[in-house]
């Protein structure tokens, strides 16, 4: 391998000098923010002598040095080398869209778990599998990091399993050299656009594409309400296509009747679905809105494929499969939290974005609230037009508490200006406090009975960056704390 110096065994494969030491492989990765070729010489200091480049590093010529075009694309080999080809033992279930990507996934491992499949997870809810948990950085993770948590789903005696695939994972080729023969795609909106994501909405789009037509995709599950979806099929390798519709009963799978169901403390969806071989399969599901009915159709399209064709034994039916969805509730979507204001409903969401946002303030409008309160921020230093967006689609709900979301080193004030410009312009109610607990305190002190209030963006992280500090942060205990404190207003 090595363009000059002497080979050496390699017992550790690192992309960050700080952990470099004798027998490390260092791969310098290009960012959009920082050349990992910069930091080759702080690896060598540390004692690493093997290198992987773009371009020569400058190092002492003792260090061996290999160079290739795309140091990303060769991570993903030497990751999938290093632990042992994790991959070639199991299957791959690629989901890929704008929202809905976690739901869909965590619905897809609930069914396989309950038809007895050893399944995991990669996704933004982090790693699951076989009574694991994990978090990661990213909603797909680094290719070597990927690579080290397939080996251990292996180790575990995982089958199948189902990742969430970005479209930065994609262009980054953190999945390069995998292979997802059941892929889906959800939905596309104008999303990650900007500077360090994605140039323009075009890019976006055929960054996406890339899992249908690359990645050895043999059946496709989509959703054939949603406009980018010809674009998909367009370059797709599939060799089988199921659509899934809330639309028309042209799909494969379509779904109709939806109502809005009340559960507890929890807000659902009853519908039915109509199948080709099965007839009219009434379906019930923990979560609101038509967006999480096409979730649920996709995710039952996607068990059942993977069960015909890896596991025709259990011989499992469409019926048999909805019936696991009813009490299935995904942490951060949709999330009830109960507190000390039995009068008034709290739920925190992950939609973060215009597109998510608009669709879950819609789904909740139909159950009728007393008024329906939206808290919600932006994140801080990117996605600037995502500012825009979300304070239109705020303009759903009666009442808007404009916080923080994730502000890292951007100023909240400056964050929250163009939402609230917006909101200023439609005439809507609002109020903006930069301190996401203060604004959550503000919320529950001021709520009236009947009222149903959206923490939004949230979901199920349990932290807020502010700089460049992860800070532990959980609504779910200021939500409760403040309710306990709070005054009920008459």
């Amino acid at each position: 391998m090595p363009a000059q110096g002497a080979e050496e065994e390699i017992s550790s494969l690192i992309c960050d000098s700080r952990l470099a030491g004798a027998h490390a492989l260092f791969v310098a990765l290009r960012g959009a923010e920082q050349d990992g070729h910069a930091y080759a010489r702080a690896a060598y200091e540390r004692g690493c002598r093997a290198f992987v480049c773009e371009y020569p590093p400058h190092l002492p010529l003792d260090a061996a040095v290999a160079y290739v075009p795309d140091s990303r694309r060769a991570l993903a080999a030497l990751a999938a080398k290093f632990y042992g080809y994790p991959a070639h033992r199991l299957t791959l279930i690629g989901i890929t869209g704008t929202k809905g990507k976690t739901t869909t996934a965590m619905m897809i491992c609930h069914l396989l778990a309950a038809a007895g499949v050893p399944v995991g997870y990669i996704g933004s809810g982090g790693v699951q599998y076989a009574g694991m948990q994990e978090k990661t950085e990213n909603t797909t993770p680094s290719a070597l990091e990927l690579h080290r948590i397939l080996a251990a789903m292996c180790r575990a005696h995982v089958r199948v399993v189902v990742m969430e695939v970005s479209s930065q994972a994609l262009v980054s080729e953190r999945v390069s050299g995998l292979r997802f023969p059941i892929c889906l795609f959800t939905n596309l909106a104008a999303d990650h656009i900007g500077e360090g994501e994605h140039p323009d909405f075009a890019h976006y789009r055929e960054a996406k594409a890339r899992l249908f037509s690359d990645y050895g995709c043999t059946t496709m599950i989509a959703n054939a309400d949603d406009e980018s979806t010809p674009y998909m099929l367009a370059e797709s390798s599939a060799t089988e296509v199921q659509m899934v519709s809330c639309r028309t009963r042209e799909a494969t799978v379509s779904a109709d009747r939806i109502r809005p169901t009340r559960t507890g403390d929890g807000y659902g969806t009853s519908f039915l679905l109509h199948t080709p071989d099965e007839g009219e399969i009434p379906v019930s599901i923990s979560l609101p809105g038509d967006c999480n009915v096409s979730n649920a159709a996709l995710a039952l399209c996607a068990a059942r494929a993977y069960l015909n064709v890896y596991q025709p034994a259990c011989k499992t039916s469409l019926r048999t499969l909805a019936a696991q969805l009813a009490e299935l509730r995904i942490p951060g979507r949709f999330e009830p939290v109960k507190t000390a204001q039995h009068s008034v409903d709290y739920l925190i969401d992950y939609a973060h974005n215009g597109y998510s946002l608009r669709a879950a303030l819609s789904a909740l409008r139909a159950y009728q609230p007393a008024r329906l309160v939206c808290l919600f921020g932006s994140v801080g230093a990117r996605t600037y037009s995502r500012r825009t967006e979300l304070g239109e689609a705020a303009c759903e709900a009666d009442f808007c508490v404009v916080t923080t979301d994730n502000p890292g080193t951007e100023l909240p004030e400056d964050t929250m200006r163009e939402i609230c410009r917006v909101l200023e312009e439609r005439g809507k109610e609002y109020i903006a406090i930069p301190d996401r607990e203060q604004a959550i305190r503000y919320a529950v002190a001021h709520a009236h009975p009947g009222d149903l209030v959206l923490l939004a963006g949230k979901g199920h992280e349990d932290y807020q960056l502010i700089g460049e500090q992860k800070i532990p942060f959980s609504e779910r205990d200021i939500l409760r704390s403040a309710a306990e404190d709070a005054v009920p207003v008459i």
